[in-house]
């Protein structure tokens, strides 16, 4: 279109008044989107469905007991929860030994002296004890705590993630015999009552020694766990 054209077209819609004069109003309550933002007639909110709670797992093995097998002189304690409140098992012969397995989450109470004390497959147990003549031994364990009343002579922690042993002033000289394991401590009380603690270390230092008659190799608490 040339210029003469488009000049036209202006002076014909100027020739009929204002340009826009013929348009109907629209007042505020007439604009639908005003609805949207403020709640108008909008469609009711879906509401979003409940996710239900997840049940809690309990993870224990084997056969729910605990109770003495004249076969093998041993008290048998397993798959036991914090729902049997405190398992009491009360030792009455130092040939007895205690066995727990596949318990979680439990408490175990052994009263007298037993011949041993052995611990498998448990995870968050606490386990308390007078007195085992000779090793108590925890092997496939996560997260347990061992207080040790009177005494025993060595602890055993094999492939075991978390443990506390908690000893007595009579037990203070109690060794540990640790493998494949990691986050262990051990606690006792100072000669004020007080209860010390410190952990057990999960990484040596080896050096190869061949100045003697048959080659030999040290093994040494490594720098981390210098003070």
């Amino acid at each position: 279109a040339d210029a003469g054209g488009i000049g036209a077209l202006g002076d014909a819609l100027r020739a009929k008044g204002n340009a826009t004069s013929g348009l109907k109003t629209v007042t505020k309550d007439m604009q639908t989107w005003r609805a949207d933002y403020k709640g108008g007639d909008k469609p009711a909110p879906v509401a979003k469905p409940k996710v239900a709670p997840r049940a809690k797992v309990i993870k224990t093995k084997g056969t729910k007991q605990c109770e003495f097998k004249r076969q093998g002189m041993r008290w048998c304690v397993e798959a036991q929860t914090k729902d049997d409140g405190v398992v009491e098992v009360a030792v009455t012969d130092t040939k007895h030994s205690v066995n727990v397995y596949g318990c979680f989450e439990a408490t175990i109470n052994i009263t007298g002296k037993c011949k041993s004390v052995s611990v498998d497959a448990c995870e968050r147990v606490k386990i308390l004890l007078d007195t085992s003549i000779s090793a108590i031994e925890l092997v496939n364990c996560k997260r347990m705590q061992i207080q040790i009343r009177e005494t025993a002579p060595t602890v055993s922690i094999d492939k075991t993630d978390g443990c506390l042993v908690y000893l007595s002033r009579e037990c203070l000289d109690c060794q540990f015999v640790c493998a494949k394991s990691s986050e262990m401590n051990v606690s006792w009380p100072d000669e004020a009552g007080d209860f010390q603690e410190i952990c057990i270390p999960e990484q040596f230092q080896h050096k190869l020694i061949l100045d003697g008659d048959s080659p030999a190799i040290s093994a040494g608490v490594s720098d981390l766990y210098a003070h």
